[in-house]
């Protein structure tokens, strides 16, 4: 079983590959900044991408769980889902729409990266993306594209 909590885990996994300097870059090729938040904060996005500066925004919402018994004499254990939606908005130099594709092909190269616990050692969890979807929004003069990325994660049975 975790040690800690899932939702933190992957938290801490992603902020510490996609939010190190030099990680993403922009159309011109300087390293750009993120931010990560819990969802449902009060800042504002004109706020994040404009007064902080920040080309990208990564929001984890609240995990969602099922159930699993792949046979029946195996203990039954809970699948955890957890929402990361990545958000981008166009800028001078940063193009919302490829934003977005760096920060979704890092996110998913960093949560595979960080599936096992060790190299060679047992899995103590896996982590994967299972499912992501993405919209383009236009609300006024602003372009916001959003990617939604469902991250499953599994500990051990019991």
């Amino acid at each position: 079983m975790a040690a800690t909590d899932p939702r933190v885990t992957i938290k801490a996994i992603v902020d510490a590959v996609l939010l190190a300097p030099g990680v993403i870059v922009d159309d011109n090729g300087v390293a750009v900044t993120g931010l990560s938040l819990w969802e449902g904060g009060p800042e504002g996005l004109l706020y994040i991408f404009y007064t902080l500066n920040h080309a990208f925004l990564l929001t984890f919402g609240e995990p969602r769980s099922r159930e699993k018994r792949r046979v029946e004499d195996i203990p039954l254990h809970y699948l955890m889902s957890y929402p990361v939606t990545v958000t981008t908005m166009n800028k001078p130099n940063v193009t919302a729409a490829r934003m977005q594709y760096k920060v979704t092909y890092a996110l998913r190269a960093c949560i595979e990266a960080a599936a096992r616990s060790a190299v060679g050692g047992p899995v103590a969890y896996r982590i994967h993306i299972i499912t992501d979807d993405a919209k383009h929004k236009r609300i006024g003069y602003s372009d916001i594209w959003e990617a939604n990325h469902i991250v499953e994660y599994e500990t051990g049975y019991p």
